[in-house]
């Protein structure tokens, strides 16, 4: 697979409240051969503004739930949002509602972070190797006896229309035409389903919502 490259230069926010970790994707930015600048916050509240050009980085263990400020300042000014993932530090869906992307921390390497960023960036939607792995074992193994108790998936209306119009094997401007909308707002919406199903792709969303619920036969 070739090495994404990023296109233009962008300055990362860094939230992550351990400060070993914080200290590793620090280390792993530096090590990266690209035009990012990063800077770095423990805790949310220490921000005190998103600008332009910027692109966030961050964990569950540093952030609440996302104020309907922050949210249009994400929205308007187009700030791309890569979560960090850790299965112990839930991330508030708030926030995951805004991700275009999610890595794990067992991936977590200077590559697939470079590729995160990169992925996302462009507007592709990112999920990393563990998270898709995750998804498939427990979609192809939702009824053992060992399996983990799930949090319930909560869709609006639009996404539960978008899901339907998925399995109902519609492509992006197929569903744009159908919703009379843009195919960049398909396209964030399909992030949001895959996201709230945790998801990498289209298939495996349609599997987990009938296996939820969300979808009949």
């Amino acid at each position: 697979m070739p090495t994404r490259t990023f296109e233009k230069t962008a300055e990362i926010v860094l939230i992550i409240g351990d400060d070993m970790r914080r200290y590793g994707v620090e280390g792993m930015f530096r090590s990266l051969d690209t035009p990012l600048e990063t800077r770095s916050y423990a805790h949310f509240d220490e921000l005190s503004a998103f600008s332009g050009g910027q692109f966030v980085v961050l964990s569950g263990d540093a952030v609440g739930p996302l104020s309907a400020g922050t949210a249009e300042d994400l929205r308007t000014q187009g700030i791309p949002v890569l979560i960090l993932v850790d299965p112990a530090a839930p991330v508030e869906q708030s926030w995951a509602d805004h991700a275009g992307g999610f890595l794990d921390w067992a991936d977590l390497r200077p590559d697939t972070l470079r590729d995160a960023i990169a992925d996302v960036a462009a507007g592709r939607f990112y999920a990393s190797e563990t998270l898709a792995r995750r998804s498939v074992t427990a979609a192809e193994q939702p009824d053992g006896p060992a399996a983990p108790a799930r949090a319930p998936v909560t869709l609006t209306a639009r996404e539960l229309q978008v899901l339907r119009l998925i399995a109902g094997g519609l492509s992006n401007r197929q569903i744009a035409r159908s919703l009379n909308i843009s195919e960049h707002g398909v396209k964030r919406l399909v992030g949001i389903v895959l996201a709230k199903l945790n998801c990498p792709n289209r298939t495996l969303a349609v599997v987990r919502a009938i296996d939820a619920g969300l979808l009949t036969l």
